[in-house]
């Protein structure tokens, strides 16, 4: 169980919330925009985790709950979810935000400190399914952003996210999505799933 950590002072209680299915810059302001309306205040909020700083007497609790459940969140009650929510986040930052050409483990170890057979076996015990199929569901999703905004060819593509070549891609993509790389592009159609939902 993970311990709230709460601190009373002049009448006010500063609480932080580690939150589930919090992955993008607008999943911040949106939490934000909301739980500032009730008259809260944020003190500092980042992917998974907000802290608020509330008067009991205006603000109850549950009203704070409400508004991350209303929002498709959940509250962390439990360090294995946390660690599960924290190694997705850093499988997308690695998809989005790295050339690739590091290895999974490697960067994941690194950024959470924790062993790869412990982050492995946490990862399918929550997710209910392996580190590496979920890498390659957030990879799928990239490719297809890349095929929608059409501004570089599937060599780009394949070189972009760390495929030996074109053939590796396709073959990847056509096995995840039932279409080819061609098929998708010339759909015109977005068929993308959102971070969160997977």
């Amino acid at each position: 169980m993970i311990k709230t950590r709460i601190m009373k002072k002049d009448n006010y209680i500063t609480e932080e919330f580690r939150i589930k299915g919090m992955i993008c810059s607008r999943c911040l302001k949106v939490l934000s925009i909301e739980l500032k309306a009730t008259g809260a205040k944020v003190t500092d909020i980042e992917l998974g985790r907000v802290v608020v700083e509330y008067d009991p007497i205006k603000i109850d609790r549950s009203v704070i709950s409400r508004i991350i459940y209303t929002n498709e969140f959940e509250i962390i009650v439990d360090k294995e979810t946390l660690l599960a929510e924290q190694t997705k986040r850093w499988i997308i930052n690695f998809v989005w935000s790295t050339d690739l050409t590091e290895n999974l483990s490697d960067y994941l170890v690194e950024k959470l400190g924790v062993s790869y057979q412990k982050l492995s076996k946490n990862f399918s015990k929550i997710v209910g399914k392996t580190l590496e199929r979920h890498a390659i569901t957030i990879k799928v999703e990239r490719i297809k952003e890349y095929l929608e905004l059409d501004q570089m060819n599937i060599s780009e593509i394949a070189f972009m996210l760390g495929y030996q070549n074109v053939s590796a891609l396709s073959r990847q993509f056509k096995k995840e999505t039932g279409m080819t790389l061609t098929e998708y592009r010339a759909s015109g159609k977005s068929d993308r799933t959102p971070l969160d939902r997977i």
